[in-house]
């Protein structure tokens, strides 16, 4: 008999135990990734905001709407697939869908957007010892607007995107606005920021 219970014991320890390293393991896992979809949706916003800094610099941003000047966060031709670990981002599945989440806009771009940054996140931000393994994405849109209400500034959105190195991936849509008077060219509002879902 003593045997038996001490069989039963031991048994009910095992799985007590078993259950301990299962959670543990679990929570682990959950924090991780908690983890790095915060990473992400800080290097979408980051890129983000680059992008915003960059295209007050610009004079034109005709030229910047057709492809024709992008930023200086760029590692080779806007075509083609990057890798960040095991994720592959394919620009032109990323601007397809970069369109489709414009086009369900209440006001839609005039045209379809047009990448204007993209590079490995550790390029945009200086090195530190717990790098964030990601590649963002910019791409700019003009939204349409009313011929009879023309605004007195000029609208831009301006969408980042970090994909992480494990597949998760984050959005960032913000609205700036232009001032039309060629004084004020440089000086950008934000109008709008959200990360759609």
């Amino acid at each position: 008999m003593p045997l038996l219970m001490t069989m039963m014991a031991l048994t009910l320890l095992t799985g007590l135990g078993t259950v301990l390293v299962v959670g543990t393991m679990t929570e682990t896992a959950v924090t991780a990734a908690y983890r790095r979809a915060l990473e992400a949706f800080y290097a979408a916003d980051a890129v983000v905001e680059f992008a915003i800094r960059d295209l007050a610099m610009r004079d034109d941003w005709d030229a910047v709407l057709s492809g024709a000047e992008t930023s200086t966060l760029v590692d080779g031709a806007p075509a083609g697939t990057r890798y960040v670990g095991t994720t592959a981002v394919d620009f032109v599945h990323a601007t397809a869908e970069v369109d489709m989440l414009l086009a369900a806009r209440a006001t839609p771009p005039s045209a379809t957007s047009q990448m204007f940054a993209y590079g490995r996140f550790e390029d945009l931000v200086a090195p530190t010892e717990a790098a964030v393994p990601a590649y963002v994405c910019v791409w700019v849109a003009e939204p349409v607007t009313d011929e009879e209400e023309v605004p007195p500034v000029r609208l831009l959105y301006v969408v980042g995107r970090a994909y992480g190195a494990t597949g998760g991936r984050r959005t960032v849509l913000v609205t700036v606005a232009r001032p039309l008077d060629p004084a004020e060219l440089g000086t950008l509002q934000v109008r709008s920021w959200e990360e759609p879902q």
